[in-house]
């Protein structure tokens, strides 16, 4: 465990566990659902805090695509569809640490053919953090996204209600949690252009067409989570006791949708990472 503390501020950081920001403290409050060990959700990587998705985001329809030529399989989740990465399931290397950062990398692992790393950096001030995230090709190029999947509580220093604002240009049309290649503007029910509270709203959503930085607002505490990716996409999951803003580089099943709509994907090649970066800034309201 390390733990990261700058003014009123702290960060607890697992890197035994995904590599995750396993809670975070904005002025003393915490901002994640966070479990307090791995047996309290049978060792389930995916619940809680904040992990890094890394060498793909969200999923991966049947857990299969093909790459110039190349058939991969990954091993499914329950829904049959490759969730969230290799690096959740992995063991982080600590690089670097003081008492405000932390540097660490893992190996992607053997599910993912192409040899390649991970590699994470988390940097706490006292009004932000600031979250980077590469994913490194050894060898031969291969096809590459990367995010973060925070869960946020609903309850942040005894809010009744929160409110999100995504400024997208559109949203993914899904089907079975799945993109068909089809973009349109938000639809009524998932329009968080303007800020808007997310009440039983039931979300599972991508957007993208960015153009301002996304707004998190509680009773009494606002959040600001900005993505210098140009290209930056944000899942939206927003079940009953918590909600998830997820910044990332693609949208889901990215590798299968750029071959179904013909567009491209992102490629990491030894020296040339596929990179994110996002920065969260809070401030007190009342």
């Amino acid at each position: 465990m390390i733990e990261l503390v700058a003014g009123a501020s702290r960060a607890i950081v697992l890197p035994e566990w995904g590599g995750r920001l396993h809670q975070l403290f904005a002025d003393g409050e915490p901002l994640l659902v966070a479990p307090a060990s791995f047996a309290e959700h049978g060792r389930d990587p995916h619940a809680g805090g904040c992990f890094p998705m890394a060498p793909w985001p969200n999923r991966i329809a049947g857990g299969g695509f093909s790459w110039r030529g190349r058939e991969v399989s990954l091993p499914p989740g329950p829904e049959g569809n490759a969730l969230h990465g290799t690096a959740v399931l992995a063991t982080w290397r600590v690089l670097a640490a003081d008492p405000s950062s932390c540097e660490m990398e893992t190996e992607l692992g053997g599910d993912w053919p192409w040899a390649g790393t991970a590699w994470q950096r988390v940097t706490l001030d006292p009004d932000r953090v600031h979250l980077e995230l590469q994913v490194r090709a050894e060898h031969e190029p291969f096809p590459a996204a990367c995010g973060w999947h925070p869960w946020f509580r609903r309850d942040v220093l005894g809010s009744r209600s929160v409110s999100v604002q995504v400024p997208a240009g559109s949203r993914y049309v899904l089907e079975h949690h799945l993109p068909t290649g089809e973009r349109v503007l938000p639809a009524r029910a998932a329009n968080l252009r303007w800020l808007t509270c997310l009440g039983k709203r039931r979300l599972d959503d991508c957007f993208g067409d960015l153009d301002g930085p996304v707004v998190v607002a509680w009773d009494q505490l606002r959040l600001r989570m900005e993505c210098t990716d140009v290209h930056a996409h944000v899942q939206v999951y927003t079940p009953p006791e918590s909600f998830c803003i997820e910044p990332q580089s693609a949208p889901p099943d990215a590798f299968n949708l750029a071959a179904k709509v013909g567009g491209t994907v992102a490629t990491a090649r030894p020296g040339a990472p596929v990179r994110m970066e996002t920065t969260w800034t809070w401030e007190r309201t009342g």
